[in-house]
């Protein structure tokens, strides 16, 4: 009879104690690792385990951080002190997949930025292909709290911008030359690119 040791038999789950809570930590971190490592990952999915660098990232985050929507009262006191009418539609971030999607389709988005951790994936895994069908650049970052930050939410999947004000305009292109650097660039080498297998490799390799 196969014996096993007591360590393999613990759940992450049973682990509720504040005493074990650095016990349950380290279980869930060593089973992400073989998740991660253990099954290859396809090409698709495995694009979104290379966001922008932290540096890039904070670029990308803080010239978004311009066009946070109004919250709710802001627009009602807004609303109440001038014509709705009046002057020029304001520039805003766009966020909701739908409406994402949308904008992409028509072209209408010009810079599109995915968070890399979607629960499932599967919701935004296919948005830098259309990105790319559609001529809209796009940029991955790590989190959707932080994409959240900038439509006034605690996380979105995606934000995208469909112009800029006349002022940033220099810069705004500047960034989506940055992205299609980055990204749709290297698409056709990202899409060839596995991920994960490494447990498998180390084996091979043995």
């Amino acid at each position: 009879m196969k014996k096993h040791s007591k360590k393999s038999e613990v759940h992450p789950k049973h682990l509720t104690q504040p005493h074990q809570q650095d016990e349950r930590n380290k279980l869930i971190k060593e089973r992400v690792y073989l998740y991660k490592n253990a099954l290859r990952i396809p090409p698709a999915l495995n694009q979104f385990n290379e966001p922008l660098d932290e540096k890039d990232e904070k670029e990308f985050l803080d010239f978004f951080t311009k066009y946070i929507p109004e919250t709710r009262s802001e627009k009602k006191k807004r609303l109440k002190s001038e014509d709705p009418k009046s002057g020029p539609k304001p520039v805003l971030n766009k966020f909701g997949l739908r409406h994402v999607v949308s904008l992409i389709e028509n072209k209408k988005a010009k810079l599109v930025l995915i968070a890399a951790d979607v629960c499932p994936i599967e919701a935004v895994v296919f948005l830098p292909t259309l990105c790319m069908k559609m001529g809209v650049s796009y940029a991955i970052v790590k989190s959707k709290a932080c994409l959240g930050k900038l439509v006034n939410l605690k996380e979105t999947t995606c934000v995208a911008l469909c112009e800029s004000s006349v002022k940033d305009s220099a810069e705004f292109k500047k960034l989506i030359n940055k992205a299609n650097g980055i990204f749709a660039d290297n698409y056709e080498i990202t899409m060839k690119k596995w991920g994960g297998g490494v447990l498998l490799r180390e084996k091979e390799e043995k």
